[in-house]
């Protein structure tokens, strides 16, 4: 109910948003789908020149000169409450200042200093969504620490605060903005997560920031954030602002435009689908790890079993799971009936296990049924069974879905032959989960009497 009353002054704030800059693809959408569309959305825009001289027509500070001024003409700095002029240049006792720091994707140098335009390496380093001017003295004492509630202060302007707070459960130094601000510098770490979250994510980034795609937050930095965004809603200044970057830049900042948005991706409607009428819309799915499931060459008289994650989403029925054209009995499963409550919870990892009687190829359906689905979901099972007496290579010991807290695996087959790993193309001896973001990877091998692969799966 709250976040429904803020919606509506969010949207009367944001009459001059340009609807059609946002494709309908983003509707129906949520979580890590919803942040990929924007983050392809995002991604493409102009790189404005860095610092005060123009250079194809515009520079940071020609920005700044319209983003950034109060109606006093006076320069609008989150920094501090210090009063500066704008001049032909940059204004004299300010610094652009990078609200998420450079160093945390590694730009702290100079890459390429011919052209403002190379200056730095990484377009995140020139994006003016998150570039702000700023006092000197306040941009020095920020230095690149994260954001957070600073409980011992060592600099104190009355508007940016630096010191010692708790991040993750340890003391940390941190960087803390007045009050007013807060809700800017969380939509500015938001957009930048989603425009940035292919980064590889260095020096104090990791306090807030996690390395995938999604959430790109570590648990610390996405309630942090969603805090802030709830407790300093959207202001005219950064409506205004993201006009103003738009215009020169060519993309925006959607959670200022959508400030729901936030709720869809990491917070409290992640259940919902995004609709740019405000309604929620809770369609029941199920997310399926595989598309298709084949065994591979099994001999005959044994027994082989691989597991498939099964995800629900505002499930109410019970999911019930059969084996179709099975005429034989040779398949088995862990379960044939699922909870709607496990399912939207934890999941489960079906087990599917083939005890062939016969040689030859097998094929089976594996079907599932609720009814919240429109219609069955099924998955074809396929295996070929071969005599006991030929030699076969099989994968030994690997699950088919890893929590990134598991312990690595060590890859190994069936036999003595000499054998090349990959996971993902890369040379590998271990399956390390915590090396490798959620969703599905592929793990190959590859040896003088034949080659193989195996879909891993790897969740939170």
């Amino acid at each position: 109910m709250i976040i429904t009353a803020i919606c509506g002054i969010f949207l009367s704030l944001s009459a001059d948003m340009p609807r059609d800059y946002y494709p309908n693809t983003l509707e129906g959408k949520n979580g890590a789908e919803l942040k990929t569309e924007l983050h392809n959305l995002l991604k493409e825009h102009t790189r404005i020149a860095y610092g005060s001289r123009n250079y194809n027509g515009a520079c940071t500070w020609t920005v700044f000169k319209v983003s950034d001024r109060r109606p006093n003409d006076k320069v609008w700095d989150m920094y501090s409450n210090n009063s500066y002029s704008f001049s032909n240049g940059a204004a004299r006792g300010m610094n652009i200042e990078h609200s998420v720091p450079k160093s945390w994707w590694g730009d702290a140098a100079e890459y390429n200093g011919t052209t403002p335009l190379t200056r730095f390496q990484y377009d995140g380093s020139y994006d003016l969504h998150h570039l702000t001017p700023s006092d000197a003295d306040a941009n020095s004492a920020k230095s690149n620490y994260p954001l957070g509630e600073v409980l011992t202060a060592i600099f104190d302007n009355g508007v940016s605060k630096v010191g010692t707070g708790y991040a993750n459960g340890k003391a940390t130094k941190l960087f803390e903005p007045a009050d007013e601000y807060k809700g800017d510098f969380a939509r500015m770490y938001f957009y930048f997560v989603t425009c940035y979250q292919n980064y590889s994510w260095k020096s104090l980034a990791t306090t807030m920031f996690a390395q995938n795609s999604y959430p790109t937050l570590n648990a610390y930095g996405k309630q942090l954030l969603l805090d802030w965004h709830r407790q300093d809603p959207v202001s005219q200044k950064e409506i205004d602002r993201n006009n103003a970057v738009y215009s020169f830049q060519g993309n925006r900042n959607p959670f200022i435009d959508y400030p729901n948005m936030v709720e869809f991706i990491w917070g409290d409607s992640i259940d919902y689908e995004f609709s740019f009428s405000g309604a929620q819309i809770s369609t029941p799915t199920i997310t399926i790890a595989k598309e298709e499931i084949d065994f591979g060459y099994i001999g005959a008289e044994t027994s082989k079993t691989t597991e498939i994650y099964l995800k629900g989403r505002n499930l109410t029925n019970n999911l019930t799971i059969l084996l179709q054209n099975d005429t034989q009995n040779e398949f088995s499963l862990s379960s044939t009936s699922l909870s709607a409550d496990i399912l939207n919870t934890t999941g489960y990892i079906l087990g599917i296990t083939f005890s062939p009687q016969t040689i030859g190829a097998h094929s089976v359906t594996l079907q599932m049924q609720s009814e919240d689905l429109t219609a069955p979901i099924n998955i074809g099972i396929t295996g070929t069974v071969l005599p006991s007496n030929i030699s076969y290579l099989q994968i030994l010991d690997l699950k088919s879905s890893y929590k990134k807290s598991d312990d690595p695996v060590l890859l190994r087959l069936n036999s003595n032959l000499e054998v090349k790993w990959t996971v993902d193309g890369t040379q590998a001896t271990h399956l390390t989960p915590a090396d490798l973001s959620t969703g599905m990877h592929t793990v190959q091998f590859t040896t003088s009497a034949g080659s193989g692969k195996m879909r891993i799966q790897i969740v939170e």
